[in-house]
């Protein structure tokens, strides 16, 4: 009888320690390293994501994010991005924190996706690393910190808490990252990461990869859809023609779509946009290259040549502009403001064009299987 007792006690300490060990942030349970393959349960559609990203740069209770999310639902978008950022010192750190005057409280943040959803607008949350510090061409991609162990447990967190928030408020997208480069070889972490908010929150999920990056990682399979930004170089010089844009997308398109049929994901383009620059078609990610020189006009080329591209795909779930203006005081001229935002100028009408266009598939027709390969099953 004693030994009975005995014999039972070990095996309860052995089996909370199982549990213990197995809920630590990084482990992937036995289960998640078998998984080859997420099914989602709800398909995604063509053209579902017709939308713009909002970064919350700003804490105060009474900064009018209202305005600019009424202002985005009012362009006919039919989705909005919610940026939040996570800051880390240096691409060194190894911790991951939240600043409180920058970051909006749980509960601002709630309240905007409500308003949101009020709006008529999907709702995406992506949670995004910034450096606090830059020291030359330092940037989240190039993160290399002293301890990964250290990092991911932070990284974990951060996720997690974002996670946790999205499915309490019926968020449609949830971006588990954004261009972390680095870190984009790790499949056993980014795995274990996705099963647990996966647990955490039942929305579609996905990553946003570089766009020269996307072939990278080797967890889409985990994922509901592929997310990638579009800074692709289309054009060379400051006098691009829309041809020549057209012409360089031909063969981007060709490339993205023989890659796509191996990971048998929808693809997001999760940040779609050009700066107001003479550069805009050659160096699209580098919104220093001509800060001085605006050209409109590229700009909305960049624009046109992009849903002229991508506008009717079938393998293409939608696309999110990249950005609407965050703080009232920004200049909308399009002779003076030459960042990414498309408001007030004529990339504008650009997009408007193609948020207003009717889609190849409606949300309410499943995608036919024959058309889009099982992509969306």
């Amino acid at each position: 009888m004693y030994r009975n007792s005995i014999l039972l006690i070990l095996f309860a300490v052995l089996l909370l320690a199982v549990i213990w060990f197995r809920s630590l942030p990084g482990q992937a349970q036995p289960s998640e390293q078998k998984q080859t393959s997420w099914t989602p349960a709800t398909p995604v559609r063509t053209g579902e994501f017709r939308g713009v990203s909002l970064q919350l740069h700003h804490a105060q209770n009474d900064h009018p994010y209202e305005t600019f999310i009424s202002e985005i639902a009012r362009t006919g978008a039919n989705t909005i991005n919610l940026v939040v950022h996570g800051y880390q010192e240096d691409v060194k750190s190894e911790s991951i924190f939240l600043d409180n005057r920058k970051v909006p409280s749980d509960e601002q943040l709630t309240r905007l996706i409500r308003f949101a959803h009020a709006k008529k607008l999907r709702v995406m949350l992506m949670p995004v690393v910034l450096l606090a510090r830059r020291s030359g061409s330092d940037w989240r991609g190039k993160i290399t910190p002293d301890s990964w162990d250290r990092w991911w447990e932070d990284y974990h967190q951060f996720i997690l808490h974002y996670a946790h928030l999205a499915g309490e408020n019926n968020v449609e997208v949830f971006s588990v990252g954004s261009e972390l480069i680095s870190t984009e070889t790790q499949t056993a972490r980014w795995k274990a990461l996705i099963a647990q908010v996966r647990r955490a929150c039942p929305s579609r999920l996905t990553y946003s990869a570089n766009w020269d990056h996307y072939e990278t990682p080797k967890f889409w399979s985990e994922l509901d859809i592929v997310g990638m930004t579009t800074y692709f170089t289309l054009a060379h010089g400051t006098k691009p023609k829309l041809r020549e844009m057209l012409d360089s997308w031909k063969k981007i398109k060709a490339d993205i779509l023989r890659w796509q049929k191996t990971v048998n994901r929808p693809i997001l383009f999760t940040e779609v946009g050009w700066p107001n620059q003479v550069t805009a078609a050659e160096f699209p990610w580098n919104y220093y290259a001509s800060p001085d020189k605006p050209d409109p006009q590229q700009q909305a080329d960049c624009f046109e040549s992009f849903f002229r591209t991508w506008g009717n795909e079938p393998a293409v779930a939608g696309f999110l502009v990249w950005e609407w203006r965050n703080d009232p005081n920004l200049p909308i001229d399009p002779q003076k403001d030459t960042s990414y935002r498309p408001m007030g100028k004529p990339a504008m009408n650009v997009v408007q064009k193609y948020f207003l266009a009717p889609t190849p598939i409606t949300e309410t027709q499943p995608v036919n299987p024959e058309k889009s390969v099982s992509l969306f099953r």
